[in-house]
């Protein structure tokens, strides 16, 4: 084999090392971990929304989340998030060539890091709070919402 056609196994066309670094210095390749990045979040968003409704019940600030709970069924509320999640990343992932893409991703990804730090608030303040206060916030909040399961406490 020719000496000039070959290239080292580690190096691209451009002279340039693949890698990690590399692979982030593409725009669609930065969508596409942010839009990972995104869903994962979203997953654990999910996971402690549905632990702690069918517990002891929580403040809910979204309206439309505040709507799906409101079916009483955690399927209905895991079918809704995992569709607008879906369709969001997607969209990312379509677009994923363009600067607007990223900058949702980015966007996307920091909203849902804020959202990742307030859960972490959220669950060292209500390790003080006793579970038959449950009822007494239910009370108070306009935006507390439960779902009733045979296990969880009753929340008029």
């Amino acid at each position: 084999m020719d000496p000039a056609l070959r290239q080292p196994a580690l190096t691209a066309p451009t002279g340039r090392r693949r890698g990690f670094g590399s692979v982030l210095s593409s725009r669609p390749s930065r969508v596409v971990l942010l839009g990972s990045v995104i869903a994962a979040m979203s997953s654990i968003d999910l996971y402690l929304t549905l632990l702690y409704l069918t517990h002891s019940g929580m403040p809910e600030a979204n309206p439309l989340a505040r709507a799906m709970i409101a079916y009483q069924s955690p399927l209905v509320l895991v079918l809704w998030k995992t569709l607008t999640v879906t369709l969001c990343v997607g969209i990312l992932f379509l677009i994923r060539h363009k600067r607007s893409a990223e900058f949702g991703a980015w966007a996307g990804a920091c909203v849902l890091a804020l959202l990742m730090s307030h859960w972490s608030r959220y669950i060292t303040e209500l390790a003080d709070i006793k579970p038959q206060m449950a009822p007494i916030a239910a009370q108070i909040d306009d935006t507390w919402v439960h779902i009733r399961t045979d296990t969880s406490p009753i929340i008029p």
